[in-house]
């Protein structure tokens, strides 16, 4: 049975009026309909008489004829050509190892956000990892505004912490 969530909730399944009441009188009388005109379903297709009785012959006969013979050798020549043209194409035309990307072409928004989202070092991991001049150089090339720090505070660290150091 099926499943009563499957069921859309506006179907409406009505049996029609009296349908059970004479449902047996119905079957009685296709049964016996069957009994005496019969079952016999037909598809509708028939088969000449003797068709059968020289098939394996008319079969030999026509295998026995020669089949003409089409060579491939010229169509294979011409997928090589094809190919061949095809990767010259890409190697010359589209200079897939030419492309030489450096960090100037990338915006420093996105480098920011790829470092925000993908890595797993903390400031205090990156600090173990710079010298102290690095670490100089890095702090004096960023400026910063106060409404800058002070957003990033609010929004990144919790006043409690604060007040405990």
């Amino acid at each position: 049975m099926e499943n009563p969530k499957n069921i859309p909730k506006g179907a409406d399944y009505k049996i029609p009026e009296n349908y059970f009441i004479d449902f047996q009188e119905r079957l009685h009388v296709q049964i016996e309909f069957e009994e005496i005109v019969g079952t016999k379903k037909t598809t509708g297709f028939t088969v000449p008489k003797g068709y059968f009785a020289n098939f394996p012959e008319k079969v030999l006969q026509q295998t026995a004829k020669p089949t003409k013979v089409v060579s491939l050798f010229k169509t294979k020549w011409i997928y090589a050509v094809a190919s061949v043209a095809a990767i010259l194409l890409f190697l010359f035309i589209l200079e897939p190892f030419d492309t030489k990307y450096t960090f100037d072409a990338i915006e420093n928004d996105t480098i920011a956000e790829y470092l925000e989202t993908n890595t797993v070092l903390s400031a205090y991991d990156v600090g173990e990892l710079l010298t102290d001049e690095e670490l100089e150089n890095i702090s004096n090339t960023i400026q910063l505004e106060d409404t800058e720090v002070l957003d990033y505070l609010d929004t990144i660290t919790d006043p409690y912490d604060l007040m405990i150091q």
